[in-house]
């Protein structure tokens, strides 16, 4: 059942007529690198598939928090993927700074020797130049509904993951984007944030700081901190307007971050967008979602893939949409 359901994904990709076929682009692929964390399963395994199915990426790269379930993610993704396409995974804890700094060490050994790496830490031998072309962060963490963990106990864990662990591990990799952008003048990052990050879930007054068109990382960070400390000194936090959702927050942080790199990043020639897959069946929704993972995963794919891409927007429904 499970390979009857990738080879669907195969042929649903290439039916949909808003992503590319590989036959358009595979010459543009050689030496093309993209990186999708939490990658093992669910959505991001089908980011992953799809990119290396898009023609446009020579290297695939799954950032995974288990070992072992990446490798079984990778063996049955390779063969569904082009002879063309090198998948690999290399470990990855999102919210764990050193794991963020062995990735990039181990992801810069590994496109300078064009070898796999082993878990006994990245081989020194590398050419210097590694790039990244696309990132899709992906990896998030969310608690269940029925966790007895107390609300306030819950905040700090999903900011640390869902928030602050991707902007850590974004400064990892932006320099390795950077080099993408100056050396091809197009470089990506597709955050997957959620249409329960939307703006609204705040006061006007937070609002307007989370949206402001000067809004800089320190100041989201320091707008994140101002959310936590009202959680848990006193759980005022409703009243000072702040959302009563520790993801739907995160998500929403998200999103402002993402606004943020799209402006400081242009000049770098790196386009910065997020997405909402929509309700999906997966581990993280217990599989209460009613769409299919690989479908949600191809509102991460367009802006990724697509020509022209725009930049600091929110995709949902494979198009943009109002944050």
């Amino acid at each position: 059942n499970t390979h009857r359901k990738h080879h669907t994904t195969v042929l649903d990709y290439h039916e949909d007529p808003m992503l590319p076929s590989a036959a358009s682009s595979a010459a543009s692929a050689a030496g093309r690198v993209a990186v999708v964390t939490g990658a093992n399963k669910g959505i991001g395994y089908f980011i992953a598939l799809q990119l290396g199915l898009s023609g446009r990426f020579e290297h695939i790269i799954l950032g995974c928090r288990d070992a072992s379930r990446g490798q079984a993610a990778l063996a049955s993704m390779q063969p569904l993927l082009p002879s063309s396409v090198k998948a690999f995974v290399l470990p990855l804890t999102i919210g764990d700074h050193e794991s963020h700094a062995t990735f990039r060490q181990k992801l810069e050994a590994l496109l300078g020797n064009g070898t796999c790496i082993s878990d006994d830490g990245p081989n020194t031998s590398t050419t210097g130049n590694a790039k990244v072309d696309v990132l899709v962060n992906n990896g998030a963490i969310a608690f269940k509904g029925r966790d007895p963990t107390p609300f306030a106990q819950q905040t700090k864990p999903t900011l640390d993951v869902n928030f602050r662990g991707t902007v850590d591990f974004t400064e990892e990799m932006l320099p390795l984007l950077r080099r993408a952008g100056e050396e091809t003048g197009d470089a990506r990052i597709v955050n997957v944030a959620s249409m329960s990050g939307k703006l609204s879930q705040v006061s006007k007054d937070l609002q307007s700081q989370f949206s402001s068109p000067t809004l800089t990382m320190p100041e989201l960070r320091k707008l994140m901190d101002d959310f936590e400390a009202s959680v848990v000194q006193g759980g005022n936090h409703k009243a000072k307007g702040w959302s009563n959702s520790n993801y739907g927050m995160s998500k929403l942080a998200v999103v402002a971050a993402t606004k943020v790199w799209a402006r400081e990043e242009a000049n770098h020639n790196i386009t910065v967008n997020c997405i909402c897959p929509g309700y999906c069946d997966t581990d993280m929704t217990s599989h209460g979602g009613t769409r299919s993972a690989d479908d949600g995963a191809k509102n991460a794919v367009l802006p990724a893939t697509m020509e022209n891409p725009p930049t600091g927007t929110f995709f949902a429904d494979m198009k943009v949409r109002q944050w």
